[in-house]
């Protein structure tokens, strides 16, 4: 019996309109994210060309990363141009997205448009599931026959999860596909790994957002409530919340501007500067002096930020959205954990140039960055957020099928 109400939700949608308007949208709108995206990549490759520093040169500056396609992330603040010296850390634009546009909108990578658009489709896929039955009595005669709610509900859930998760997966890799016809785009065995989960975290926020619709549909006797209370939670879980808890988090965590470190580094290089001229034989040690300061309030911002950063994040993933941003940021090397070690790891680069200057070493070693294993990148907090996202999936689940149960049908 679940198998015959699967067949007549699919055969249902395929026989709608919606579906098909619904369908054309979200492949129209992963295609031209995929294609925008793979631009930008590409002019932010070129400019990493130009800005390449020779083997010699203390500059850190790594390439662009190409799963920054699909999740941009924290890319533009990654592959910035950081130059070292004995006086510190010089950082510069490095590689630019060539549109302005990024500017005053996100970024329409892959997560941005699974985040947004994919969550208030699958809504439109539950919303009525079982208020619209109920409006036109088929729910009654549907369950006069031999058939419990909970097949109904499974049944309705699976031929429309079907439904709407096919098409998506089917215009992805289709996507995918015509992207790797560009010998300039690489996929290793890890990105592709990385990718495909990835594209099954995606899955799994879907579902979680149809089991929310079918959900709210089994409390609401008619299918317009269901819809409004619908796009209100929506609109609750994927913008309020996320930016709620970062302002919360810096309620709590004192952490100073960026105009106030600049200011407070410009007082400690007068200060050392013009001490240094009426102690001419001891510049060196003006030197090393501004060096030590400026590490130590490094160390308190950094200190500071991440506390900032850890309770922010735990106070965001009462969204399912956050958590399904920091998976698939994470996975893809341009999370804030991925941004957080390349920070650090520059600061040790710095420290072996100081080391090499010392010597009088002129040539320095070249800079390499190497991202986090995919085993570690979960360990660190990634495998946390999909077991998140699973669990918010299976509440709703269950929350509707107690609601279907106590559902009255007349």
């Amino acid at each position: 019996m679940i198998a015959t109400i699967i067949r007549k939700e699919i055969v249902s949608n395929f026989l709608s309109y919606k579906f098909f308007i619904v369908i054309l949208l979200v492949a129209i709108l992963v295609f031209t994210s995929f294609f925008i995206m793979y631009r930008d990549y590409k002019g932010r490759l070129a400019d990493f060309q130009l800005i390449k520093p020779k083997p010699e040169e203390a500059i850190a500056v790594i390439p662009p990363n190409p799963l920054s396609i699909f999740a941009k992330g924290l890319e533009d603040a990654m592959t910035r141009s950081f130059e070292v010296s004995s006086i510190g850390i010089d950082v510069r634009a490095g590689q630019q997205s060539g549109n302005d546009v990024f500017s005053f909108f996100p970024a329409p990578d892959f997560v941005y448009v699974v985040k947004v658009v994919l969550s208030l489709v699958a809504l439109l896929f539950g919303f009525d599931q079982v208020s619209r039955e109920k409006e036109s009595g088929t729910l009654r005669l549907m369950l006069a026959n031999p058939v419990s709610r909970a097949d109904v509900l499974g049944g309705k859930w699976l031929g429309n999860y079907l439904s709407l998760a096919v098409p998506f997966l089917l215009v992805t890799l289709l996507g995918l596909a015509i992207m790797s016809l560009d010998p300039g785009i690489h996929f290793g065995a890890a990105a592709l790994a990385r990718l495909g989960i990835l594209i099954l975290i995606s899955l799994v926020y879907v579902a979680l957002f149809l089991s929310l619709g079918i959900f709210v549909s089994a409390l609401t006797r008619k299918a317009a409530s269901s819809l409004v209370i619908l796009l209100f939670l929506w609109s609750l879980l994927v913008f309020v919340f996320p930016n709620m808890g970062t302002l919360l988090a810096r309620q709590m965590v004192d952490v100073p501007s960026v105009r106030a470190l600049n200011e407070k580094r410009q007082q400690i290089w007068t200060r050392e500067i013009l001490l240094s001229y009426s102690d001419r034989g001891n510049r060196a040690v003006h030197i090393k002096t501004i060096n030590e300061e400026l590490d130590r309030m490094e160390e308190d911002y950094r200190s500071r930020f991440d506390r900032l950063v850890r309770l922010s994040k735990n106070i965001n993933r009462l969204s399912p959205a956050a958590s399904f941003v920091y998976s698939s940021t994470e996975l893809a090397g341009t999370g804030i954990g991925e941004e957080s070690r390349l920070k650090k790891d520059i600061i040790r680069y710095k420290d072996t140039v100081r080391q090499d200057l010392d010597r009088d070493k002129k040539e320095h070693e070249s800079y390499v960055f190497r991202y986090r294993s995919l085993g570690l990148v979960l360990a660190d907090g990634s495998l946390f957020d999909i077991a998140w996202l699973i669990v918010f999936n299976i509440l709703f689940f269950l929350w509707g099928y107690l609601a279907m149960v106590r559902y009255d049908v007349r």
